[in-house]
């Protein structure tokens, strides 16, 4: 690296060095008392900066040799700097977040008319221009966490740095300290917040919440799939992790406010398109399975964002985004189902108290999965902030789509239930069962947000009002067929764990699935139409007195918020009662599965195709299970708030109290269990509450950049509709959660919200000039009447294993937990620069809760793991105008659901993932990006047991690789 070059990037990444650490809406005129000496006019700019909390962006060749004039008296920010600036040459830009950019006038010395035209005439300064952008940006993203009341973590958008090519909002929050990712395969879907469920989060776009139906509707369930939402719609992405009276109350885990992206963040036209390409490593039985059209490897993609200004006085802005998006993601899954042995002999389908701690394989299984994953959507933002009106509005609306074509074809070997005296030797197999199902998922994410911004002297107002809705749709056909082979017998290797699991042997005929004869079976061939849809308009008022960011003494804010969810789930389901001969339609094939040693069997035809009308349908189950999956949920929350603000010099209190009243109603099926038919119509089931949450938080900034949070709040996490609503609903092949064939979910209309008490503490070290922080923070929620889904298991006669799972309260619980993070954006090392950001965050959390029998015990929450460690660093490169970027992400185990008695309950393993990237500008405007997501090749795990002990399902997912051309 060249002298020159390196010192031009230094200086490039120094643009922010003399920030000050404030982003408040726009440049407020408030006067205040300002003194500064005269003094070098780099160090003039930062002390300006701290003193009026406004962002003050110049490059070190700008400021070179220049000397500030002395600034003293009561002024508003704009005059302080145009006062600075008067004798230096400069002039300052007002930008919209608060803040100046500093530019060279033209009564410029002649060293600095000789240096700009001296720059002018060289090659690019080693940075892509695009990034030049995300310098500021990433700045702000700091500023907002170094001064904000709350405690809270930032990540701001930026396209080069945010790997995978759909690039979601949870893939950017995983980066965040205690932050656990909640996986859909191979990417992120949800994210856990100190350990807390997904469901007990508040996400928002703009402040206005964002609808969700979970994985389907059936469960009615409150996360907010953020797999689905693109990070280039925001600017950047704020988790609160304490709360006030001000923020919305049911939020135990962390309150994620979506802040869209503003043509006025940048200056004049604004765009970026990416073209990429898809390689995946994973094939699995595509192509061996009979089945056309489902790409083995490739995939491409296309996303993009323009912004811009317009108008008289560029008092007018627009943002649109896209991106599309088709990718293979195939997969090869592996279960394992046990038997525990008795000290009496006999043998149990989960471990109870007699167990002899020796465990037996009642059933291996192995499934293919085809599946072509396609995202296809936009955005669009029209703004208006007339000069000088003290005003902003804005209206965004936006849809974004997800298709998932999806082929499962699973074999199970199902183990007759004989207690062997030696382990693996010998066991006979009662049946083999060959399974396909396919899918049609299709969801749907779409919103509206209108958003007007006034302020004047002290007071601010804002009106935000939106409607988000999500839709769902899936048609499923499943065929399954079985063959009872006689005096087969299989060996098994190895011994299951945490991290592994039986392995399936030889066989003592190994041309048994081959030579047998093959049945459809009762109720193993239906199809289902699923279709749910959830509607949340939202209207919400704030008002605010002396509470900006350069307030003094006493300030007010208060507010009212209306929201109303409702929530229709509705299937309809086909049974067929036949077992008629279909040998002739398998499909034998020479693919070996991944962790096993004979090649698997298909069921020939396809699912879609197939002549449906030769089965007999079963009229009476189609019927019941029909009727027992449809229910209707419908909530209004009316939420009001008042906040006491009192601000010292260097101290600030907040006190207030938010006012939380839900009515809610709930329609399920009429449903008669001994006769299973269910009637027309619906009963209803209503219910409310009204939670008054208090709340307190003191912030003292010590000298030398040290801040200090502490904060007591209360917050509640409400049921989830399908919780409270939801009759009874079965599902089959279910590839989110592992250990079972089929999962019947019940519902609960006798829960409770759950109660928090939330206590908060942390301690914030700035340095680097803004640019590096290390931060510690403890925290502890006390829970009651948290809500733990129950899990009990059972294998039904056809060797078909069930869990049946259902909410309820549980006694007492809570988790406790230290964080710690380390960040430095511009950190100087052995002649680099790099950007670097580490945390860790230890947990410890309980539950109790009540099995009908006993009190249970447990040492975690659900979704809670003991350890989260994440890792981002940035190696600039200017010599090739590029980067190279790697993340790497782990989370040790954690419970997805409690059993009705310990051992059954169900979790997901302990889990890495390291991704890389790297890109270089081949010219100017064009710039090469290459991505290798999951470099380690660490699988998911789902594991089982009281501790989580056995591993009940391996997947095998590959990796991905992407080629990326940028045009900006």
């Amino acid at each position: 690296m060249t002298v020159r070059f390196r010192c031009d990037f230094r200086a490039f990444l120094l643009m922010a060095a003399g920030t000050a650490s404030l982003v408040i809406p726009w440049a407020r005129a408030e006067a205040r008392s300002i003194h500064i000496a005269a003094q070098p006019m780099a160090q003039a700019l930062e002390a300006l900066g701290r003193q009026t909390g406004q962002n003050i962006v110049f490059t070190p060749q700008q400021v070179a040799h220049i000397q500030a004039d002395a600034v003293n008296g009561n002024m508003t920010a704009a005059q302080a700097v145009r006062r600075m600036l008067a004798h230096s040459g400069l002039t300052a830009e007002s930008v919209n977040d608060g803040g100046f950019i500093i530019h060279s006038g033209a009564a410029a010395s002649t060293a600095e008319k000789h240096r700009a035209s001296s720059e002018k005439g060289e090659k690019k300064d080693g940075v892509n221009d695009i990034e030049k952008m995300f310098v500021v940006a990433h700045k702000k993203s700091q500023n907002e966490k170094r001064t904000s009341n709350i405690i809270m973590d930032t990540v701001a958008y930026d396209p080069f740095e945010n790997l995978g090519g759909v690039s979601s909002v949870a893939q950017s929050l995983i980066q965040l300290p205690g932050v656990t990712g909640i996986t859909d395969g191979d990417e992120p879907r949800y994210i856990s917040v100190r350990g807390i469920s997904p469901d007990l989060n508040h996400t928002t776009m703009d402040g206005i919440t964002l609808s969700s139906i979970g994985e389907s509707g059936s469960a009615g369930t409150r996360r907010v799939n953020l797999q689905d939402i693109p990070s280039e719609m925001t600017s950047r992405m704020n988790v609160y992790k304490s709360f006030t009276a001000e923020q919305d109350g049911d939020a135990i885990g962390g309150v994620i406010d979506l802040i869209p992206m503003s043509a006025f963040d940048h200056k004049g036209l604004y765009k970026y398109l990416d073209a990429y390409g898809i390689w995946s490593s994973k094939r699995g039985g595509v192509g061996a399975n009979g089945l056309s059209g489902y790409a083995p490897h490739m995939g491409e993609g296309a996303k993009g964002t323009f912004s811009d200004t317009f108008g008289k006085h560029h008092e007018f802005g627009i943002v649109l985004s896209m991106r599309y998006q088709e990718r293979a993601r195939n997969t090869t899954k592996n279960w394992q189902a046990y038997d525990y042995d008795n000290a009496d002999g006999t043998s149990s389908t989960t471990p109870g108290t007699s167990w002899d701690g020796h465990v037996r394989p009642s059933q291996y299984s192995t499934g293919e999965y085809a599946n072509d994953v396609t995202n296809i959507g936009g955005s669009g933002k029209l703004e208006w902030k007339p000069t000088g009106k003290n005003l902003y509005m804005s209206l965004m609306g936006w849809s974004y789509a997800r298709w998932e074509h999806s082929v499962m074809d699973k074999e199970d070997y199902n183990l007759k239930n004989t207690v062997t005296s030696e382990d693996g030797m010998d066991i006979p197999v009662s049946s083999i069962y060959v399974r396909r199902r396919q899918n049609e998922w299709h969801r749907q994410n779409s919103g509206i947000i209108g958003h007007i911004d006034w302020h004047k002297d002290r007071h601010d107002l804002i009106l935000r009002a939106g409607y988000t809705m999500e839709d769902y749709n899936d048609y499923q056909p499943y065929i399954a067929a079985h063959t009872t082979p006689k005096k087969l017998t299989a060996d098994y290797t190895g011994y299951p764990s945490e991290t592994g699991m039986w392995q399936q042997g030889a066989l003592s005929n190994p041309t048994a699935a081959q030579t047998g004869t093959w049945n459809l079976y009762n109720d193993g061939s239906y199809q289902t139409w699923e279709r749910a849809s959830e509607r949340v308009p939202s209207v919400r008022l704030d008002y605010s007195w002396n509470t900006g960011k350069n307030a003094k003494g006493f300030g007010i804010m208060s507010g009212f918020q209306w929201r109303e969810l409702t929530l229709d789930h509705n299937e309809q389901q086909i049974y067929y009662d036949s077992t008629e001969n279909f040998t002739g339609q398998m499909l034998q094939s020479n693919h070996v599965p991944w962790n096993n040693i004979y090649p698997e069997t298909f069921i020939g035809p396809d699912g879609y195709k197939f002549n449906w009308s030769s089965l007999t349908v079963d009229q009476k189950k189609s019927l019941y299970n029909s009727g027992i999956s449809n229910y209707r949920y419908r909530e209004n929350i009316f939420d009001g708030y008042v906040s006491l603000h009192y601000i010292w010099k260097n101290t600030a209190f907040i006190a207030g109290v938010r006012a939380d009243a839900t009515n809610y109603a709930g329609w399920a099926p009429q449903i008669n269990g001994t006769t299973q038919t269910v009637s027309s119509g619906f009963t209803k089931q209503s219910g409310s509450y009204i939670n008054p949450l208090p709340s307190f938080d003191v912030v003292h900034h010590f000298p030398q950049d040290v801040t200090m949070h502490a904060s007591y709040s209360q917050s509640i996490g409400r049921p989830a509709p399908g919780q409270i609503a939801m009759a009874a609903s079965e599902s089959c092949g279910d590839d989110d959660s592992g250990g079972t064939d089929c999962t019947i979910s019940k519902g609960n209309t006798k829960l409770k919200p759950r109660r928090s008490q939330n206590f908060d503490i942390s301690v914030d070290k700035w340095f680097n000039r803004g640019n590096g922080m290390v931060s510690l923070a403890f925290f502890s929620k006390w829970i009651k009447d948290d809500i733990v889904t129950s899990r009990s298991l059972y294998t039904d006669n056809t060797g078909t294993s069930y869990q049946v799972t259902m909410p309820v309260n549980a006694q007492s619980a809570g988790v406790k937990g230290i964080e710690f993070n380390v960040m430095d954006r511009n950190l100087h090392a052995f002649g680099q620069i790099i950007d670097l950001q580490a945390n860790v965050t230890w947990l410890k959390g309980h539950e109790s809760y009540s099995n009908g029998t006993s009190v249970v015990n447990y040492n975690a929450m659900i979704y809670q793991p003991s350890f989260i460690a994440n890792g981002m660093m940035t190696w600039h490169i200017p010599q090739i105008k590029g980067a190279l970027r790697t993340t790497v992400n782990y989370s040790g185990k954690y419970f997805t659901s409690f059993g009705a008695t310990p051992g059954a309950s169900d979790g997901f393993g302990n889990f890495l993932t390291f991704n890389l990237g790297f890109w270089h500008q081949v010219y100017p405007g064009i710039t090469l990006k290459y991505e290798v997501m999951n470099l380690a090749n660490w699988q998911p795990r789902y594991v089982t047991g009281d501790h989580l002990q056995y591993v009940d399902e391996m997947d095998n997912y590959g990796r991905a690789v992407y080629f990326h051309v940028v045009f900006n």
